[in-house]
Order: C-alpha cells, then structure tokens, then sequence
C-alpha cells in the first residue's frame, strides 16, 4: 500500500512539474526548453516507471499468492524514495513557488516525508531486502 501511495505522490508531483515548466516562461521561453529542467523532469518520469513496474510486479504476485516479501520491499522502498526525491525535484523547479501555498509542490514535498517512515524506514526494508537476498544468514 505504502508503495502504491509513494508511485501515486510522486506521480502528481510529475505532473505538476510538467505542466509548470511548459507553463512558467523565463528569459523569453518556457523553463522546460532549458536542459536542466528537462533532466530534471527526465529523471522523474524514468524513476517514476521504474516504481510503477516495481510495484506492479509485487502486487501481481501478491495476487497470485506468491511469497513476496523482497519485492515487496524492494517496490515499497523504491517508491517512497522516488516520491521524495520527485517532491523535492519539484520543489526546485517550481523555484520560491514551490513553498507557496497556491501550488500543491509544497504539500506533496511535506506528505512524501511520512512514506519514509510508513510501513518501514527505509533502513529497516534494506536490511529486509538484503536478508531475503541470503546476506547475513
């Protein structure tokens, strides 16, 4: 679930990122024709599928009732780290916009900072990952 809500935060704040830098014109153009905007929002969107596979895949087998517990680990861990860093990402590109509140960067920024903690930090899901991967046994 945490995974799912992580892969859903970082998908808004794709979103808004995307829609923002088409929208904000800076220096005569729109932000996104500048090449660090695009790498940013470049980022995102691969982070974001690599997510939306990961978790996919963990339901999928969770579904079917298979034992799941490195996927989904590894998925929720992914997830919640790639909705911070979407979050923050956003943030950036939105500039002294991305605290206001007339943008929804700021609450997305706030909201991914619980998705670390929910359902394991991501130091404990590490550890689960590395243990169902046979270390330490």
């Amino acid at each position: 679930m945490t995974a799912a809500l992580s892969l859903g935060l970082a998908r808004a704040a794709y979103d808004a990122s995307f829609r923002y830098a088409n929208e904000r014109v800076q220096f005569k153009k729109p932000i996104g024709k500048f090449q660090a905007i695009q790498m940013k929002i470049s980022t995102m969107a691969t982070e974001i599928e690599a997510s939306r596979l990961m978790v996919y895949n963990a339901t999928r087998m969770i579904d079917r009732g298979e034992p799941c517990m490195k996927e989904a680990s590894m998925a929720k861990y992914f997830a919640s780290e790639t909705a911070c860093r979407a979050a923050d990402e956003a943030t950036r590109i939105f500039g002294s916009y991305g605290y206001s509140m007339e943008y929804p960067v700021q609450r997305f920024w706030r909201d991914t900072r619980f998705l670390l903690f929910g359902g394991g930090t991501s130091e404990i899901l590490q550890v689960i990952i590395a243990r169902e991967l046979g270390l330490g046994k």
